[in-house]
């Protein structure tokens, strides 16, 4: 891509992890956001449309167009994260709703449509369960032809997992979807909880934020006030370094406007889909013996430059001559 612009689909389950991945996203001039596709995930397909809808008109972006996609996992019942993110999926905290309209459209079908239309090769940006991309794979054998990767936030391999001692929400949610994207000969980097749990937002963030008077700075602190609530910190109040949120798909942002910041490993992955460990991301590293090396396993990351990047950003949303 020698003209350093980026054509982008955006996967997700919007939720305030997603909003704030979104929000930062929007802000960077490199990213044509071709779509938001919306998969089930934090709350139902339908929830979380609406608040795609809500997170473009706060950031003044209301002609990408938003496609509903799959309402539930390819095989199993959807699990939904409300105690994370609140019953409306964006920390019950009375955002706007927009005026505009869910574009007509099958989030797996438009997915092939743009990736085949585009004059560029599409990044997917993954930050919900993968059901979308998989019936999308499933739907058109040859979509690795014209998706040069995925960056997709889910797994835990050196960590625990988030929902179940071994698995990640987001791998946990479809495993078997997961599975389809893993073996599609697309490449995919993973931003799994071994790097997001590097990223921490603390009360003096927020407070940072509070400052500015755009629009996305004051939608994230809202939300952040939701999430802060939930661990029994106030803004208002000192508290110990250690009082802090983690927004995970911040990570799988960063890693778009800024690979730098991450020390990555090839590696070969597969998902396992029965018993305790269902959900779990297994990943061979023993490249050039007999590994393929579809994955980009991100291992480390220097979130502190990741996250003081991201305050910057959404601080100085919309000011002229952001990148």
């Amino acid at each position: 891509m020698t003209d350093n612009i980026y054509s982008l689909i955006i996967d997700t389950d919007p939720g305030i992890d997603d909003a704030a991945a979104i929000f930062w996203l929007l802000s960077d001039k490199r990213f044509d956001i071709k779509a938001i596709t919306i998969t089930h995930g934090n709350i139902g397909v339908n929830g979380c449309a609406m608040n795609a809808l809500r997170i473009l008109e706060i950031a003044g972006k209301g002609d990408i167009p938003v496609y509903k996609g799959a309402r539930k996992p390819l095989l199993k019942c959807p699990v939904a994260a409300t105690y994370a993110h609140g019953m409306d999926g964006l920390g019950d905290t009375d955002l706007p709703f927009s005026a505009n309209k869910v574009a007509d459209g099958w989030a797996p079908s438009e997915i092939i449509r743009i990736a085949k239309e585009s004059s560029r090769k599409i990044t997917i940006l993954a930050i919900g369960p993968i059901t979308n991309i998989a019936i999308a794979v499933l739907s058109a054998p040859d979509l690795p032809n014209y998706i040069e990767r995925i960056v997709f936030m889910g797994g835990a391999v050196r960590v625990q997992g988030n929902i179940t001692t071994a698995a990640s929400f987001n791998v946990y949610s479809d495993p078997e979807a997961a599975e389809i994207v893993y073996k599609s000969g697309i490449p995919i980097v993973q931003i799994g909880l071994d790097v997001c749990n590097l990223f921490r937002f603390h009360v003096n963030d927020f407070n940072v934020l509070a400052h500015v008077s755009n629009s996305v700075a004051q939608a994230m602190v809202k939300m952040a006030r939701f999430r802060l609530a939930q661990i029994g910190v106030s803004m208002n109040k000192s508290v110990a370094d250690y009082d802090s949120i983690a927004l995970n798909d911040v990570a799988a942002a960063a890693y778009l406007i800024n690979p730098g910041w991450f020390s990555v490993e090839e590696a070969e992955g597969e998902v396992v889909m029965d018993g305790l460990c269902r959900g779990m991301t297994l990943l061979d590293f023993n490249v050039g013996k007999g590994c393929k090396g579809n994955i980009i396993f991100a291992a480390d990351a220097d979130s502190q430059a990741a996250v003081s990047g991201w305050i910057s950003a959404i601080a100085g949303f919309g000011i002229k001559g952001q990148r």
